[in-house]
């Protein structure tokens, strides 16, 4: 609430105008209010007051001041009370009975202590959170898939140029008519999500405790084009295992800074680096002082940064892609074949929306913002490329939740936002000292379709791998493509870790 109010007249000074009583909250303990006094050809004079927390304090405050308005509207003479939702008038009698309604108002704020605008929650603050996207917003989405423009493609073609115009053609129809964002939200809603301020940014989670008391902290982390959507069929086996002799988790699963329902990032740097920080904050924040990380992609590397940032925190991390430079030139010459065909991702044509994203992602988002065939074609292309399939990578995902992973992303407007984590990372690696050895314990799940894998040897000089499992199949989206051989292997490494 702001009051204003216009004095044409102060016997008792020579001050011309009381421009504004104001700021929300007029006296909140702790808060302050504001007069500001304009003197005829000089500048404005602001004298602030912060009020005691203290009621005893308040009360003689409050007397105080009384004294100065009783006295002050005992010489007023005023023509105009503007901006209040008083009418004009032009006796001296109804301005003193606006300016003593203005007194009273202030004066009550004064004693009660009380804001007259809701306060606004402190940053440490963790709100309850339901994921709920707007109809509006639905409506759009389906109106921009019938309206899409279609390019062409070469005839007998398929993915050789990029995403299969006809496998783009049948999901985007899908998604148009057939997909049920809201059957997909009220799966997400059956958890309990969070948001809490770090770093002055939004981050998103799922908190679902497990109802056994031994049960283990377990951070679960994202990568790009991943999202929470990953890891939501393994929340309840890992929380309720059938097993008393089987681990269970307390789980907790953000949305990385400028993913998701956790927003756009409105800052530069945010990287693994900072993300790894912004996360350590959480689990403190959540009362966890010891606990494991489980992450892929983008999530690996921000696990290790956290492993880095909180030694004594981190129990172990289980990580399902292990990315380890070659340790000098001699070691690349001694690769076999197989280990030369698996670590030579970069080199590749596959690889060059890495590049892309890491140079311009402010470029690319103008597009995939706009159209969302265009960023249905994006995703639908690097789930191709990445998961263990026959030839359609919906044989490795299920349709339904690869498209709740589009719609996501879509619907909060992170789609820019999440291609940044690629430049961010890079420039932070140009600065970036090389890092020690990490010690603590590490289980290594490697995929046989993975891309980027490195020797093992590589790796072993890098992490204290203890637990190494070369799995049958699967590919960069464990937890989607093969939940259940990830799950048995988070058990199985924090079942040891945990007991040291």
């Amino acid at each position: 609430m702001t009051l204003k109010l216009r004095l044409c007249r102060l016997h008792a000074s020579k001050f011309k105008e009381l421009a504004h009583v104001a700021s929300p909250p007029f006296l909140h303990p702790g808060k302050g209010f504001l007069f500001i006094f304009r003197q005829t050809r000089r500048r404005p004079r602001m004298i602030s007051y912060t009020a005691p927390r203290s009621s005893v304090m308040r009360t003689i405050v409050l007397l105080a001041i009384w004294g100065c308005l009783t006295s002050v509207w005992s010489r007023l003479e005023c023509v105009n009370v503007m901006n209040t939702g008083f009418a004009k008038a032009e006796g001296i009698a109804s301005q003193r009975g606006k300016f003593l309604l203005a007194a009273l108002l202030l004066l009550q704020s004064i004693a009660l202590g009380q804001a007259q605008v809701p306060v606004q929650p402190e940053p440490a603050t963790i709100r309850p959170f339901k994921a709920h996207v707007p109809d509006q917003v639905l409506i759009d989405l389906r109106r921009r898939l019938a309206e899409t423009k279609w390019p062409d493609q070469i005839p007998g073609t398929t993915w050789e140029y990029g995403a299969d115009i006809k496998k783009v053609r049948e999901l985007a129809d899908y998604w148009q008519n057939k997909y049920d964002w809201r059957a997909q939200e009220a799966k997400l809603n059956r958890f309990d999500q969070f948001t809490t301020e770090i770093d002055g940014q939004q981050i998103y989670f799922i908190h679902q405790r497990s109802p056994r008391p031994d049960a283990i902290p377990l951070l679960l982390i994202h990568g790009w084009p991943g999202s929470i959507v990953e890891f939501l069929a393994l929340i309840d086996p890992l929380t309720r295992p059938t097993n008393n002799n089987t681990p269970a988790f307390d789980v907790i699963i953000p949305s990385l800074p400028g993913f998701g329902f956790s927003g756009p990032t409105t800052t530069r740097g945010w990287g693994p680096r900072r993300m790894a920080k912004a996360l350590v904050v959480l689990m403190d924040r959540l009362g966890y002082s010891r606990y494991g990380i489980q992450g892929g992609d983008w999530g690996s590397a921000v696990a290790q940064d956290m492993a880095y940032e909180a030694p004594t925190h981190v129990i172990g991390l289980h990580l399902n892609l292990i990315y380890v430079a070659p340790p000098n030139p001699a070691a690349i010459a001694q690769m076999s074949d197989s280990e030369r065909r698996r670590f030579s991702y970069f080199d590749r044509e596959e690889s060059s929306f890495f590049f892309l994203q890491s140079h311009e992602p402010q470029t690319l988002a103008y597009a995939l913002t706009d159209s969302p065939v265009g960023w249905l074609a994006w995703m639908i292309g690097k789930f191709q490329l990445l998961t263990d399939n026959n030839g359609d990578f919906l044989t490795a995902v299920d349709r339904d939740t690869f498209l709740t992973d589009v719609t996501l992303y879509w619907a909060t407007g992170t789609v820019g936002s999440a291609m940044r984590i690629y430049r961010e990372n890079r420039l932070a690696e140009r600065e970036a000292a090389p890092s020690p050895r990490l010690e603590t314990p590490v289980g290594y799940a490697d995929f046989p379709r993975e891309v980027a894998v490195p020797p093992f040897s590589w790796i072993a000089q890098k992490y204290n791998v203890v637990q190494r499992t070369e799995m049958p199949r699967g590919g960069h989206f464990a937890a989607l493509e093969q939940p259940d051989l990830l799950l048995e292997d988070v058990r199985k490494f924090f079942a040891q870790v945990s007991q040291k």
